[in-house]
């Protein structure tokens, strides 16, 4: 799993990581682990070792000490037990921790002098072949900022870009499209698309999957909020959840592309 160390215009980007189990009943290692950075570079990953964590330490993570790591917006910070070169084709797949319930997360988010924002997250490569459906409650109105950002990493380094379509969910109309891009945090400004409060915006990518999130920033700086909006499997409590998804995915893109993904 890898831990995304983001960044977005007039915000710095940070990450706090403890080492500690994701459960107290199994996999109890407490080896030292080397802590790198990994980012898109020249058509590869590049790699750097930022030391070693202990078991129970904290380490924290600001994008201001970091910025040649960020050019595509994002950067990956990678708990190994193993040493990496410092190119790689591919991102490791060897996980510190077999348990998967609940995942290692840090906590990461954007913050100013005054205010900041964060979740609970990590983020796993994604298929490369895929499509994002995501519904969008979060624009703020008045004095506030309304951004969208889509976060995507996959396994191989390159940078692809694709268009995000921007929906109003009831009536169907097209609001607009923006570029994203993969092994990047890419940044939307939502404003300019004017959608009224009544309105349910929906985003979608024909042929990338992504993170969607909300961020809301006041125009005199002394908010921020961030939420992310979860896949169409998550309203699915029993049964086949990605046959479900797949099934919602499909009645929206034919209903507002006319095609299927």
């Amino acid at each position: 799993m890898f831990f995304p160390l983001m960044k977005t215009e007039g915000l710095t980007g940070f990450l706090d990581l403890t080492y500690l189990p994701p459960n107290n009943w199994e996999n109890r290692i407490n080896v030292p682990l080397n802590l790198y950075a990994i980012w898109p570079e020249g058509g590869s990953w590049t790699t750097e070792n930022l030391g070693l964590i202990q078991f129970g330490e904290s380490h924290s993570f600001d994008s201001s000490q970091h910025e040649e790591k960020l050019v595509s917006g994002m950067c990956l910070i990678y708990p190994s037990a193993e040493k990496l070169d410092s190119q790689i084709d591919k991102l490791p797949e060897k996980p510190v921790w077999d348990s998967r319930i609940p995942e290692w997360r840090a906590t990461t988010g954007f913050k100013n002098a005054v205010s900041q924002t964060s979740y609970q997250g990590e983020i796993f490569p994604l298929p490369s072949k895929a499509s994002l459906l995501t519904f969008h409650p979060f624009i703020q109105y008045g004095e506030v900022e309304n951004r969208l950002l889509v976060l995507n990493v996959t396994k191989n380094p390159e940078i692809i870009e694709s268009d995000l379509f921007l929906y109003d969910s009831k009536s169907k109309s097209k609001r607009g499209s923006s570029r994203v891009k993969t092994n990047s945090l890419t940044t939307i400004q939502l404003d300019g698309f004017n959608f009224a409060p009544h309105e349910l915006p929906a985003f979608l990518i024909p042929n990338m999957a992504g993170i969607p999130f909300g961020l809301g920033v006041s125009k005199d700086g002394s908010m921020l909020s961030m939420e992310h909006t979860h896949p169409p499997a998550s309203l699915v409590l029993f049964g086949n959840r990605f046959a479900v998804q797949g099934s919602i995915k499909k009645k929206w893109f034919v209903s507002l592309l006319g095609e299927s993904k």
